[in-house]
């Protein structure tokens, strides 16, 4: 999956709010979202990538090495986040299945007050396979349940949810 222009355009608008940031993208791929992220960062902001997939952190090396901003990591995301779970990010979007399906609290607790959670792939594909569905609306119902966020679900693109972390 990747993300497609309107999603990108509302990544940039979010992470724009937060310029200055410090970000975490689970799941960098080829680095499409990665590119709307930096476009709306600052320089003073940084994000923390995160990917398995030695082939597909490759090619986001090769367009965004040079940029100072950008921390790639070559991990599982669960493993990750476990590791740096007392971390705090402005804006986490999580693109993977770690942050998502597994290691959903631990991620939504590495989201600072007025901070945002996004997470996309919500609307049912055709390539799913059996039981995704079911595991998608589970984790809409959660989400929607979560007391110490605001909680926006949008048919954008692939779908998207955002929390915004309320203040303390």
């Amino acid at each position: 999956m990747h993300s497609d222009e309107e999603l990108g355009s509302f990544i940039r608008l979010l992470t724009l709010s937060k310029k200055e940031g410090n970000i975490l993208e689970l799941g960098t791929g080829t680095g499409m979202s990665l590119s709307w992220i930096l476009d709306g960062l600052d320089p003073n902001g940084k994000v923390t990538s995160i990917e398995n997939d030695p082939d597909c952190l490759d090619v986001a090396r090769s367009f965004f090495a040079k940029d100072h901003r950008v921390s790639f990591v070559q991990e599982d995301a669960k493993t990750w986040i476990k590791k740096n779970s007392t971390l705090q990010f402005d804006l986490i979007f999580a693109d993977t299945w770690a942050g998502k399906f597994s290691c959903l609290n631990k991620t939504l607790e590495m989201v600072k007050p007025g901070g945002f959670y996004i997470v996309d792939d919500l609307n049912q594909q055709e390539n799913w396979p059996e039981g995704h569905q079911d595991k998608v609306l589970s984790l809409v119902e959660t989400l929607k349940n979560k007391n110490q966020f605001f909680v926006l679900q949008i048919d954008l693109g692939s779908g998207i949810m955002i929390l915004c972390r309320k203040p303390l």
